[in-house]
């Protein structure tokens, strides 16, 4: 029999879509009344809630509905609330904690409220990668100045064993010729995982710069949980 898998329906992020699904049921989106929902383009970073290791043990499920107090002038999230309880404290918890890193940008309502779902799925399912927001031209824009960077991609993770937590930080140099493709890409430091260290190598080849030749020395940092995964540069 497959492991059961948690399935969090407010997700993907990397899409940023917001949605609340419930088998059979509809919510009243109105008990904290006259607020705004969120929307994509409000959003300047985003922290995934995590489905409790004990909640998935014992199979807690539930729907609810999440006020944000936000302070308006910054884009910082003041205060976090359930309107509607998901009917599990350790849920209400886990959405209450995340939505408290997030970041809005200024101007954003003072209150808005988010629909979320949690549900267990069996099977395996892979995780809604977290993907930075800046591009990489932009992230190394102050290296390499901006524009320098036309085309590059971040490594993704394959399908991981369910509920596996892993992470890492690697060096790689990038041989750029002097059209801007890639000839060679060089493992400097190994992240201490393989499968990140492959992948990694086959997609930093597939970068294009705008001038070369040059050797690029980029430090990657990943992580990967159930429900996120993100690659950043630095040490």
């Amino acid at each position: 029999m497959k492991s059961p898998i948690a399935r969090l329906t407010l997700l993907p992020l990397a899409c940023l879509l917001f949605h609340s699904i419930a088998a059979g049921q509809r919510i009243n989106p109105n008990p904290a009344a006259n607020l705004p929902e969120m929307k994509p383009e409000m959003i300047v970073t985003y922290v995934a809630p995590k489905y409790p290791y004990e909640a998935r043990r014992h199979r807690l499920e539930g729907t609810g509905i999440l006020v944000i107090d936000i302070d308006s002038s910054t884009g910082k999230v003041s205060g976090t609330r359930m309107a509607v309880s998901t009917g599990h404290r350790q849920l209400d918890r886990a959405t209450l904690d995340a939505f408290l890193q997030w970041r809005f940008k200024p101007g954003t309502p003072r209150h808005i409220w988010v629909p979320i779902t949690y549900t267990l799925s069996r099977g395996f399912h892979k995780p809604e990668y977290n993907v930075r927001s800046k591009s990489m031209d932009e992230v190394l824009a102050g290296f390499l100045g901006k524009g320098t960077v036309l085309k590059g991609p971040i490594p993704q993770y394959p399908r991981p064993p369910a509920w596996t937590d892993r992470s890492g930080k690697g060096v790689f140099e990038l041989h750029v010729n002097k059209r801007g493709t890639i000839d060679q890409v060089r493992i400097l430091k190994s992240s201490g995982d393989a499968i990140f260290d492959r992948e990694a190598v086959k997609t930093l080849g597939k970068w294009r710069l705008a001038r070369g030749p040059l050797i690029l020395e980029l430090p990657l940092r990943f992580k990967l949980t159930p429900t996120n995964y993100s690659v950043d540069v630095g040490r």
